[in-house]
């Protein structure tokens, strides 16, 4: 009786995943390739599952094989490694697999080059560029081509016009922004990236914050050994750049070591004219004042780094630590501005010269640790935690000269400002995820405190003297504490997601020297879901809704003017709001191939800057505040295509109608609204049949579009870049040619009522840029033996 209970009990799990894999591997010339290495690697994260070698007929057979999508991977030496993506439910006899004889041989290692794949899933589009043509590049260029992301040579990113994006690697947060962002990601090694993850609707997962998320996702190591590289690359723009950088992986049976490491110096010039329209009460112009910008910094060291470490305890559970940092001292900045003043009829009335001399530090590190539990192979408890501490000091020390027209100057005027930044992140979260039964849920508590001053003063009678109506000081503290849960179903051609997320937001803002407090609590919850149909192989339908948040930027809340001159200020606003975002997403896939996104967007108070004139002190005013709203409605287009086996091409196409709406500063709403269209075409060409000699033609569109108050003219780019690897591909040489035309430079207005202004901006984007890349280290690796734990040793 003891038996037959005991056999009741295993019935669950007898016959329901011991299946066969089998199939026979050939030449270009259909022979059979013998000795030939089949692994078996875990779909989910690529981890080695099992293996086996073909016989002399080129047969393989892999046996006890348990229910599960898997990869494929076959190796011969002599030929390109190949991949194959499998869903094993039953026995799986393959068709023949041919292999290709034109293989890079790398230290006796094959590696493919294939393109990349484009895949959408029911919450994402994921960008696979790993063994693809595309692993050439760094980790930002990448970005630039991943279907639906634009990135400009001035560091700026945008995802459907919006720039309120999360950037994220393997799922945890980059507290990087802007310039520090770009320059880490450029250093991070393409040939380390497995796939780009665009989530234009985040699952309940992400945090709130942010529209959009870009995932990156790294390769994991499962090969014991060391290998590093060493590269290094000169750019001539307006003045000359260069940057040097080394990095290093280590593999031991428990402990994983990496790290990167990257100097970078040179000179940075943004250059623009200013047209300021004061008008009369008719709205004809009464006087019009116009500068010539040249913003020019100067930076002797700009250092960034990456250190990771990972401890296996067993194959269960597993510990990791990290440091990322970023300091760049010393920065010395002279900008140099003529504005002149003519009346209506353009006569010359008066002009002044600002003299900006200035100079900047900044220090960024990241600290964080992560402990991940597997319960089984799609069961996994994780707990992580983060701190980052940021610095900023800017000093400014302004001069500017008042004349007649031929008349020596008749004031002169100088001041000065030492504006300081100090921010402190914390955050500590945990994760279950069980993929068998779609459940995911978690909780997260953050912390941020920011400690903002700024000292001004004036010289008078040759003294600097401390002027107490500029100077501030502001103090913001933030606590957030949410909690999500998600499920998905998958029901025959269906699949379903749907997830809910809460935060509750408590705030404190205190301008100390004036003594303004701001306070802010609230608790918003944040729903997603998702629905998938696939027709069948070719076609797939899916549909989305996501509710997000987007909260103000620390530096923005700050009350303080920053005089850029003296007719010139940036002032941030404490009571800004947060903005709250709805996405709708309809989409439709052909043939896995071609992609098209139906989407609609709503965002209630966007924080953005806006610029208005002052027209009782002829003070222009860059403000930070929140407009009424902003809506989009657009249509995607993205497709990765061959056209033949030396072209290949990522071709992408948008258009939308975008309206913002806005309160001016006569009190009376505005709308600020235009059909906007966008399409890039990214080209890459191999040259020769060991595909060391590659090249690239990138060019991209956007048409006149609109921001708040602001028109942004249409711009351009043109880039051409070649590649060429050598001696047994250990090294690598390339030359960039970006933004061939300056088709980069942007002319932005604002015109409504009494305001008439605009500017044009231009940040030395036209460059021509050589480098190299070395490879060294074991490359012969062999595959690591994973242990078991006690309670695995017991099933």
């Amino acid at each position: 009786m003891k038996h037959y209970l005991f056999i009741f009990l295993l019935f669950p799990f007898i016959g329901t995943g011991q299946h066969k894999i089998s199939g026979t591997i050939l030449d270009a010339k259909n022979n059979p390739v013998e000795f030939t290495s089949v692994s078996l690697l875990k779909h989910q994260d690529s981890v080695f599952y099992k293996s086996t070698q073909t016989n002399e007929k080129g047969f393989f057979e892999i046996a006890d094989a348990e229910k599960e999508k898997y990869i494929l991977k076959i190796s011969s030496y002599g030929h390109s490694e190949k991949y194959l993506h499998i869903d094993v439910q039953s026995d799986l006899q393959l068709s023949p697999i041919l292999l290709e004889q034109n293989a890079e041989l790398l230290n006796d290692v094959t590696i493919t080059t294939s393109k990349p794949i484009l895949k959408r899933k029911i919450d994402r589009i994921e960008f696979t560029v790993e063994n693809s043509s595309l692993s050439t590049n760094n980790a930002w260029e990448i970005l630039g081509k991943t279907p639906g992301v634009t990135t400009m040579s001035s560091g700026n990113m945008t995802v459907r016009g919006s720039n309120s994006i999360l950037v994220t690697i393997n799922d945890k947060k980059v507290y990087l922004t802007g310039d520090e962002l770009k320059q880490f990601l450029e250093n991070t090694n393409g040939e380390d990236v497995k796939l780009i993850e665009v989530i234009t609707n985040p699952p309940a997962k992400y945090e709130a914050q942010g529209a959009i998320v870009l995932n990156i996702r790294l390769k994991k190591n499962v090969k014991l050994g060391y290998k590093g590289t060493v590269s290094g690359s000169y750019t001539q723009s307006i003045y000359a750049k260069g940057n040097i950088s080394t990095s290093h992986i280590y593999k031991g049976e428990k402990l994983s070591l990496s790290g990167r490491y990257t100097l970078g110096t040179g000179t940075y010039v943004r250059e623009g004219e200013d047209f300021i329209h004061y008008l009369d009460n008719s709205g004809e112009t009464n006087s019009i004042w116009e500068s010539t910008l040249r913003r020019k910094n100067k930076s002797a060291s700009q250092n960034s780094f990456r250190v990771d470490s990972e401890y296996e305890i067993d194959n269960s559970n597993t510990i990791s630590f990290g440091v990322t940092g970023s300091i760049n001292p010393n920065v010395h900045g002279f900008y140099n501005v003529p504005t002149s003043i003519y009346d209506r009829n353009r006569n010359l009335d008066s002009l002044y010269v600002t003299q900006n001399n200035r100079k900047k530090t900044s220090r960024n590190n990241d600290y964080n640790f992560s402990y991940d539990h597997k319960f089984k192979e799609k069961e996994k408890l994780s707990f992580s935690s983060d701190y980052t501490h940021y610095y900023y000091n800017e000093n400014q020390d302004i001069f500017s000269s008042f004349s007649l027209p031929n008349s020596p100057p008749y004031r002169q005027t100088r001041f000065v400002s030492d504006n300081t930044q100090k921010i402190q992140l914390f955050s500590a979260q945990s994760d279950y995820a069980n993929e068998d039964n779609g459940i995911e849920m978690g909780m997260k508590f953050g912390k941020v405190k920011a400690d903002s001053q700024l000292i001004f003063k004036d010289e008078i009678n040759g003294e600097l003297i401390e002027n107490t109506n500029r100077t501030n000081q502001f103090l913001y503290d933030e606590t957030i504490f949410a909690g999500y849960t998600s499920y998905s179903k998958e029901i025959e051609k269906w699949t379903l997601k749907a997830g809910l997320r809460g935060e509750y937001t408590r705030l404190k803002g205190n301008s100390v020297t004036v003594t303004e407090i701001n306070q802010q609590k609230y608790f918003k919850l944040f729903p997603t879901f998702y629905a998938l149909y696939k027709a069948n192989e070719n076609h797939q339908i899916g549909f989305s809704y996501g509710k997000r948040i987007s909260r103000p930027q620390y530096s923005w809340l700050n009350p303080f003017r920053s005089y850029y001159n003296s007719y010139s200020y940036f002032v941030g606003d404490p009571k800004l709001q947060p903005t709250i975002i709805h996405n709708l997403n309809l989409t439709y896939t052909l043939n896995d191939k071609y992609n098209f996104d139906l989407y609609y967007r709503h965002e209630k108070n966007p924080s953005m800057e806006i610029s208005y004139q002052d027209y009782e002190t002829t003070t222009v005013v860059y403000h930070l505040t929140n407009i009424e709203k902003n809506t989009a409605l657009g249509l995607e287009f993205n497709a990765n295509l061959v056209f033949f086996d030396w072209w290949e091409s990522g071709i992408q196409a948008g258009i939308n109608y975008t309206q913002d709406t806005f309160l001016g500063v006569d009190e009376k709403l505005y709308q600020n609204k235009r059909l906007q269209y966008n399409g890039s075409t990214n080209n890459r060409f191999t040259f020769n049949k060991k595909k060391d000699f590659t090249a690239e033609a990138n060019f991209y569109y956007n048409s006149k579009s609109v921001q708040g108050t602001f028109t942004i003219s249409q711009f351009t780019s043109l880039d051409f870049a070649f590649r060429k690897k050598i001696f047994d591909n250990k090294w690598e040489f390339f030359a960039i040619f970006s933004d061939v035309y300056r088709g980069e430079k942007q002319t932005v207005t604002t015109k409504y009522a009494n305001q008439y202004n605009y500017f044009t901006d231009y940040s030395d984007t036209q460059s021509f840029k050589i480098g190299f890349k070395y490879n060294f280290g074991n490359q012969k690796l062999s595959e690591k033996n994973r242990t078991q734990t006690e309670e695995q040793k017991r099933i």
